[in-house]
């Protein structure tokens, strides 16, 4: 504890233990290690070395040199390596970046070791000196006990320490030569002692004292003088003076300029008057009456037609007679921070984008609803999130997408009653929250009042862009008695109009919670699925029409799972989508069918499906290049399927790595051609190897006269283009008919073959059509059930429907 306010008469009658208290100058946490390398700075600032040399060529000219070699060799020895020690330390101390408060440690290592061998060369150069020459060694260490003391001064205990260990060795030299003879000299070093613990505390404390009074003070003068620099360069502050009536007196120059009024209008005007009338005015002539210094009170005014808020300080100011006379103090500016205190409460609260409650203010609105909710009041909660606006955000730009957001709340903000709550949680989520609600049906009418709104196309600089929405509905308290509760049965609601085919409206029922929980198990139970090999790949054939022969395979994913079987992908790609799982899992697929394709014959190829998120990865590009060099698979072997909707996500991107990938050799296939947006322009953009007519398509080919029209325009431009052409979902005779007929390049389907593992593909045969054939037959033996037999023999595996937009890896069965 620093005892800055001792006088030196009272550190004068401290006893030895107020004494200790010297020594201690405890300091904040962050200047350790500035107080340890003050203490660092002090011990280097003496030469150690030198000293010792010194000491020891006086030490061995009074005990001779060559009289005693034991000596000698023990005190040059001792001696070499103390030397040699404080070298290393200093060597320490010069690396950049050193630690203070470890080189301090060293350094009392150093010093403890020092003392020792001082003490020990001291007591035995006393004992074996020759006569007449023990008093100088005596004279010796009795400097040698001022001189450590001094030089050691940072470290107070172990300065004195150092000392009376050497005046220790001087009595047990002078005891062992001359017996009680010596009590005298014991005496007299005692006493020594006594006054080197005073001199080397006291001289401690003024050292530290000085040290961190000097570090305080320059603190100060810092602040003092930034405070004073930011006072001359902003100018912000200003004085003023007001009389007992409450009139201004004497305005300064920049009083005036601040108000924007000349001096001569100013002076006597009505101080509390140039403000704003209002609370804060109110408050302003409370503080005035009642005499009483004030700080830091806000007030508004305009100044120049511009308002400004002022924080006023002032104390009453007294007359010689003891009368009032009147209020003096400051002013400062502080528009710049209420305008940001408002701009960040508003912030806080308030979506910047659409102007609307974000989900802090709405949480708080809602939870207030909840507590009012009664018997006879019931409320509503529609959560509303737009379908397809990732596609308008990537396809037409972020600044388009902004555009459509605030015309979106500007329409639902347009078709709620007075005192509905339109909130945005982010991204393109809504919820609207219906706080008093007479039935269920005002809130379904409402909700279907924002779908006919939200289906209206938006126009953007010229573009028309097709809108909707899907709309969970929840109801409170039947739904949720709490807050969260009723925002996640709407937003299960919600979830489940989007898994109906979007633009749609759906109800909260107690079933959706069940099937939440089911697939987070699906997404726990997928996240291992990889590592026990739970997963399997299914081959189904891509027949050439020309030839009738198989020319390769399509890999397709399968979840054995442990308690429910073999799922189909359109049960959890999806999940595996959402959950970000699909990198994992389309890396899985593409190394294991090329390790499949690689025992095949080398005329067959395999095609594997791309997900967008595998191709935002960044390691999609090495991993295919990796893992054929790893296969052995020619790379013209492997046909890569994407989906338009991968085309939309970074476009620029995503056809710069595929460029690349048929730089390789590697072939790609447009997939789901015709259901996407932009079609025509992706095959202008890039010279796909394939196009894949969607089932869709195909299915209606024998009665649909669209779908003809559609499938024939579709090869005829890929012949044009030179492109192959692959029908999906081909199940009857007549459709593979039609098919042959428009000069289709490929099929698949169920017609030949449902997908099977790789070890029942019947790749052996160099022809194997008419195994296929066979194959089908058999399966049509089955009971129909409107499709091809397949779908019998394995519906929970095999759906021919196809997962429309996911882009999922291996979706299609």
């Amino acid at each position: 504890m620093a005892r800055f306010g001792k006088s030196g008469n009272e550190l004068i009658k401290q006893t030895p233990v107020s004494l200790l208290a010297l020594t201690r100058h405890p300091v904040e946490p962050d200047e350790e290690d500035w107080f340890a390398r003050c203490r660092g700075d002090y011990l280097r600032s003496f030469p150690l070395s030198l000293l010792e040399l010194v000491r020891l060529s006086l030490l061995l000219s009074l005990v001779g040199a060559v009289s005693n070699v034991a000596f000698t060799c023990a005190a040059v020895g001792g001696g070499a390596v103390v030397m040699v020690m404080q070298a290393g330390v200093r060597h320490r101390e010069a690396r950049p970046g050193f630690d203070p408060k470890i080189a301090l440690n060293y350094r009392r290592r150093v010093i403890r070791i020092r003392s020792i061998w001082w003490c020990g060369v001291l007591a035995w150069s006393i004992m074996i000196a020759p006569h007449g020459n023990h008093e100088g060694l005596v004279a010796l260490g009795v400097a040698m006990m001022a001189i450590d003391g001094i030089s050691m001064l940072a470290l107070p205990h172990l300065a004195l320490g150092a000392s009376v260990a050497s005046g220790g060795a001087i009595v047990t030299g002078m005891f062992a030569r001359d017996g009680m003879a010596a009590v005298s000299v014991a005496i007299a070093v005692l006493a020594l002692s006594a006054f080197l613990h005073w001199s080397i505390y006291n001289l401690y404390y003024l050292f530290a004292t000085r040290r961190i009074r000097t570090k305080r003070l320059a603190q100060s003068n810092e602040t003092i003088s930034l405070l004073l620099n930011q006072y001359d360069d902003e100018g912000s502050d200003w004085l003023y003076e007001i009389d007992e009536t409450g009139c201004i007196n004497h305005p300064s120059p920049r009083f005036c300029d601040a108000c924007g009024i000349d001096a001569d209008r100013l002076h006597g005007m009505s101080f509390v008057h140039l403000f704003h009338e209002g609370v804060h005015r109110h408050e302003l002539e409370e503080k005035l009456g009642c005499g009483e210094r004030f700080r830091n009170l806000a007030l508004p005014l305009e100044v120049r037609g511009e308002e400004r808020w002022w924080s006023i300080s002032g104390r009453p100011v007294e007359r010689p007679d003891g009368r009032a006379g009147g209020w003096r103090g400051f002013i400062a500016d502080v528009s710049e921070a209420k305008r940001a205190e408002a701009k960040i409460a508003y912030m806080a609260h308030f979506d910047l984008l659409t102007g609307l409650s974000n989900r802090t203010l709405f949480s708080a609105t809602l939870e207030r609803a909840m507590l009012r909710l009664s018997e006879r009041r019931a409320a509503g909660l529609l959560f509303v999130d737009l379908d397809h606006f990732k596609e308008i955000n990537d396809g037409h730009g972020h600044a388009a997408g902004d555009a459509v957001l605030r015309e979106v709340a500007r329409r639902l903000e347009q078709s709620v009653r007075p005192g509905d709550v339109v909130a945005r949680l982010g991204g393109d989520e809504f919820v609207v929250l219906l706080p008093d609600l007479p039935s269920r049906d005002t809130c379904l009418d409402i909700a279907r009042r924002l779908l006919d709104e939200l289906a209206r196309p938006i126009e953007i600089k010229g573009q028309v862009m097709p809108m909707g929405a899907s709309i969970g509905a929840a109801f409170a308290p039947e739904n949720g008695e709490t807050a969260d509760e009723l925002l996640q049965a709407a937003d299960l609601a919600m979830y489940e109009a989007k898994l109906r085919g979007r633009n749609a409206i759906s109800t909260f029922s107690a079933s959706m919670r069940e099937q939440m929980q089911e697939r987070r198990n699906l997404e726990i139970g997928l996240g291992h699925a990889v590592v026990r090999e739970e997963l399997e790949l299914h081959y189904q054939p891509l027949v050439d029409l020309s030839s009738g022969e198989t020319s390769g395979y399509e890999a397709l994913v399968r979840w054995n799972h442990p308690q429910k079987g073999m799922l189909g992908p359109q049960l959890f790609i999806p999940v595996a989508e959402e959950s970000g799982l699909i990198t994992q899992l389309g890396e899985w697929v593409l190394r294991n069918a090329l390790a499949d394709a690689a025992r095949w014959p080398d005329h067959l190829t395999v095609a594997v499906n791309v997900s967008p998120a595998q191709m935002r990865s960044g390691g999609f590009l090495p991993l295919v290049v990796n893992t054929l060099a790893a296969t052995g698979v020619a790379p013209h072997r492997l046909e890569l399927e994407i989906t338009e909707n991968l085309l939309i996500q970074n476009s620029s991107e995503v056809l710069d790595i595929l460029h690349k990938l048929r730089k390789v050799g590697v072939r790609i296939s447009l997939d789901d051609f015709g259901t996407g947006y932009s079609s025509l322009n992706y095959l202008r953009s890039f010279p796909f190897d394939k196009i894949k007519i969607d089932r869709s398509f195909v299915e209606g080919l024998a009665d649909r006269e669209d779908c003809q029209a559609i499938v024939q325009s579709v090869i005829s431009l890929a012949r044009d283009l030179n492109i192959v052409t692959t029908a999906e979902g081909v199940e009857h005779e007549s459709q593979l008919e039609a098919l042959r007929l428009q000069g289709c390049t490929q099929v698949q389907g169920y017609l030949f073959s449902r997908a099977v593992p790789s070890w029942q593909l019947p790749y052996a045969a160099p022809g194997n059509v008419a195994a296929l054939r066979i194959a089908a037959d058999n399966l049509r033996e089955l009971p129909q059930r409107g499709r091809a037999g397949p779908e019998a023999v394995a519906p929970a595996v095999d759906d021919p429907a196809p997962l429309q937009g996911s882009g999922a890896a291996n979706a299609r069965s």
